[in-house]
């Protein structure tokens, strides 16, 4: 804040990156008013406002009580690099499935996630406990470590050699596990983004993400590119899945229209926003 003061006394324009959202931020009791109107004086000190989505700019709106020039800076990954490598991963699945001892026609559920409450891996790993009762070719590939370890081993005790996880993954290798894979979910309740549904849809994955993930609302059209369900509901979400499983042709058609949505969200987009920002 002292910096933005700063440059602005120095008469230098300044932009405000945000990835805040009304849903993810609370301004109960006194102290959320006082940080509610501190904030809003914050936003008005930038000459210019880059969100990383829709839901950030009206949080920017709503708070500051104004309006800017806005240029999206959006949340993006390397789309070409993503869907060239996990391409070269899928043309490896076959070998991959027969070394897991699993059927080369699984239906093969990836969840990539820290395992603590706020991401919520019990919620993917209940529901695909139901998924397989009544789909026995699901299998569930769960990355990810963190404080629920012990009870997300607890919950997989009983899913056997169905469920694999590899632990923690280097950024590096997960195109590797999204091209094993058929499907992502992200169950968080509570992300104001979530960078791995980007990563996903570049890979050519339809997603199915907890309406408490900020990209759920901006990059997936529930029921035509992959679902949004609500939040700690394991029903909902097994039921999405198998619907998704026992149609293989919109399955494929919701992967095109994924990849297609990532298109949209590349840093092409982004160097384009900054260089418009630039221009006095």
């Amino acid at each position: 804040m002292l910096l933005a003061v700063f440059l602005r006394v120095l008469g230098q324009r300044i932009g405000l990156r945000s990835d805040n959202t009304l849903t993810h931020t609370s301004f109960s009791g006194w102290r959320g008013r006082l940080r509610r109107v501190g904030v809003g004086w914050i936003q008005r000190l930038f000459h210019t406002w880059h969100p990383v989505g829709e839901q950030a700019h009206a949080y920017l709106r709503a708070i500051s009580g104004t309006q800017r020039p806005c240029y999206r800076f959006a949340y993006a990954v390397d789309n070409d690099w993503f869907a060239e490598h996990s391409a070269q991963s899928r043309n490896d699945r076959p070998r991959f499935l027969a070394n897991q001892g699993w059927p080369q026609d699984a239906y093969v559920v990836l969840g990539i996630m820290k395992w603590n409450d706020r991401e919520d891996p019990l919620t993917l790993v209940a529901a695909f406990q139901r998924l397989l009762q009544a789909e026995p070719r699901a299998r569930l590939i769960l990355i990810g470590d963190g404080p629920l370890r012990a009870a997300v081993e607890t919950a997989c005790q009983s899913l056997g050699d169905n469920v694999l996880r590899p632990g923690y993954v280097p950024y590096s290798h997960l195109p590797t596990w999204y091209g094993k894979a058929d499907v992502f979910v992200h169950p968080s309740p509570d992300e104001p983004w979530g960078v791995s549904v980007n990563e996903a849809m570049a890979c050519g994955l339809p997603v199915f993400a907890a309406m408490g993930v900020g990209a759920a609302h901006e990059l997936i059209v529930d029921g035509v590119n992959g679902r949004i369900v609500p939040n700690r509901d394991p029903l909902a979400l097994a039921s999405a899945l198998k619907q998704l499983l026992q149609n293989p042709a919109l399955a494929a058609l919701w992967g095109e229209r994924c990849r297609a949505v990532a298109g949209e969200w590349s840093y092409v987009q982004t160097i384009e926003a900054f260089q418009q920002a630039m221009v006095p």
